[in-house]
C-alpha cells in the first residue's frame, strides 16, 4: 500500500496516532478519577474521554476500509484529500467533547462526511470496474 498509496498511508499513521492519543487520555482521566478497569462509569469528564476514545475506535472501522476502497478506485491524491478530513474531525469532536457533550457534533460531523464520501466513492468505484467489464 505504501508504494502506491503514500499520501493514504500518512493519513492512516495520522489517524491511528489520534487514536492512540485518545486512548491514552482515557488511561490518564481513569487515573485521574480512580476509575479502575474493567469498569466504565464515572464522572461525567472520565465519560466524556471513554466516549471520544470508543466512538473513534467504532468510525475507525468504517474510516480505513473505506478510504482503501476509495483510493484504489481514484487513486492516492483524491482519497489522501477527501480522508484527511476524517483525523482534523476527530481532532474537533475530540477537543470539543472533552468540554462538553454539545460541543462533538462538528467535528463528528466532519469526519463521518468524508467517511460516508469514502464509502460511497469506494462503492462508485467498484461498480464502474464491474461494469466495465461486461
Amino acid at each position: 500500500m505504501i508504494a502506491d498509496y503514500p499520501l493514504s498511508a500518512i493519513v492512516v499513521v495520522v489517524s491511528l496516532l489520534i487514536y492512540v492519543w485518545f486512548a491514552t487520555r482515557v488511561g490518564q482521566a481513569r487515573a485521574k478519577h480512580n476509575v479502575h478497569a474493567p469498569f466504565v462509569d464515572g464522572p461525567p469528564d472520565f465519560l466524556r474521554t471513554y466516549r471520544v476514545h470508543i466512538n473513534t475506535l467504532e468510525q475507525l472501522v468504517i474510516f480505513l476500509p473505506a478510504l482503501a476502497l476509495f483510493a484504489s478506485a481514484w487513486g492516492d491524491l483524491p482519497a489522501a484529500v477527501v480522508a484527511v478530513f476524517w483525523p482534523v474531525g476527530r481532532v474537533i469532536y475530540g477537543l470539543g467533547y472533552y468540554q462538553s457533550a454539545e460541543k462533538r457534533g462538528p467535528g463528528f460531523g466532519i469526519s463521518f462526511l468524508s467517511s460516508m464520501i469514502l464509502l460511497l466513492g469506494g462503492l462508485t468505484g467498484a461498480v464502474m470496474h464491474l461494469t466495465a467489464r461486461t
